[in-house]
């Protein structure tokens, strides 16, 4: 019965936020809404029957493991426990895995819906359009994006929580309940990426003109002692005992060892900082690739990389004064820190892909708020 209420009231939420957007939108945006809804919920269905085919599968384990758990407090902890954690009244009321999936991908779906919005009002022709669609726009269709964040994993969670985060920032000026509930869930899913953002709004608030130096004080001070908190976490979560540069070198070289035995390993040992930033940004690229999926992705990766370099070399020619509000530098900021910290560590092409949704919709959205303030205030 559960199951059954929750599957109508996402299709209802789901068919309710699509037709509110839709008739917002004037002519070639209904369309790119039609595509966003294939694509999103394709790519569900593909994550889906991936899953049931390898049963071990991220996304499996979570379900099993709060199935078969003895309580639900015995499930509390970080990263994979605790998504366990948050779906297990969900199992233990009878939802189904394909309605977790759906639940998840309703979430995802609807940050897409938010980016949009924010996007769509940009849509003259001009700058990097194509047929009076911002070219930035088409690159949130991108498969690879949607098949992660369509998943019943940390992926699409940490993903919704962002792009929330972003927006309630753009919005609203005073801190509520619900943010803090977030934030809680977000340390817990993923304390590093956490700790990225953290840097990240130390920085904005460090560089913002328009706030008084003892307000930056306060909020620097608070953001340094989360960030401090923070450390014996992902010391906790990574099995470090002692912070020491022996105990870190060690670690380091567990996960070089892990990833030796990957079939798209990537060794930390033989790459460098800048390489494993590229190895984020746009790997594999046609010349690394040795599956068909990976084929696909070289594909977007080119793209994005053409795209990239299309609009820094438009920015640098055209000698744009660039000025950019709150939320688009702090979505800059953040693109960015959570890319730096992730190129410490990543080790393998496909986790590289699966990385790429916690940090590229930031980066587009920035992107492209930065290129259309600028063309708009010059037209």
């Amino acid at each position: 019965m559960t199951n059954t209420i929750l599957l109508l009231f996402l299709i209802i939420y789901i068919l309710y936020i699509t037709n509110s957007y839709y008739v917002r939108q004037v002519g070639v945006q209904k369309l790119l809404l039609i595509v966003l809804l294939i694509v999103h919920f394709s790519a569900m269905g593909f994550a889906y029957s991936n899953t049931l085919a390898f049963p071990e599968y991220d996304a499996f384990s979570f379900y099993k493991r709060a199935l078969n758990a003895d309580s639900w407090i015995s499930l509390f902890g970080l990263g994979t426990s605790f998504m366990s954690f948050l779906i297990y009244p969900l199992v233990h009321a009878g939802v189904s895995l394909f309605v977790l999936f759906l639940l998840f991908s309703a979430m995802s779906y609807q940050c897409f819906l938010w980016y949009f919005n924010q996007i769509s009002g940009y849509n003259r022709k001009g700058i990097v359009s194509f047929k009076r669609i911002p070219i930035i726009q088409l690159l949130f269709l991108m498969p690879s994006l949607h098949y992660w964040t369509s998943f019943l994993g940390k992926d699409a969670l940490i993903f919704f929580f962002l792009t929330y985060l972003l927006f309630e920032f753009k919005n609203k000026s005073k801190v509520h309940f619900s943010h803090l509930i977030v934030l809680i869930a977000f340390i817990l899913l993923r304390p590093h990426v956490f700790l990225a953002i953290i840097g990240a709004f130390v920085i904005y608030l460090l560089t913002q003109k328009n706030i008084l130096k003892s307000i930056k004080i306060k909020l620097s001070i608070l953001s340094l002692v989360i960030m401090s908190i923070l450390v014996p976490i992902l010391m906790f979560f990574t099995h470090i005992k002692t912070l020491t540069f022996d105990s870190i070198s060690k670690k380091f070289y567990e996960v070089n060892d892990f990833a030796s035995h990957g079939g798209s390993g990537i060794s930390l040992i033989e790459t460098s900082y800048l390489e494993r930033i590229w190895l984020l940004l746009f790997r594999p690229l046609f010349y690394d690739a040795k599956t068909n999926y990976q084929y696909v992705i070289s594909f977007e990766n080119c793209i994005v990389l053409f795209v990239f370099v299309f609009i820094l070399i438009n920015l640098f020619t055209k000698k744009m004064k660039i000025n950019i509000e709150k939320d688009v530098k702090l979505a800059l900021l953040s693109g960015c820190c959570i890319l730096l910290i992730i190129a410490t560590y990543i080790f393998n092409l496909g986790l590289a892909s699966r990385m790429r949704a916690m940090f590229l919709p930031l980066l587009f959205y920035s992107l492209h708020q930065i290129v259309y303030f600028d063309h708009e205030k010059n037209t």
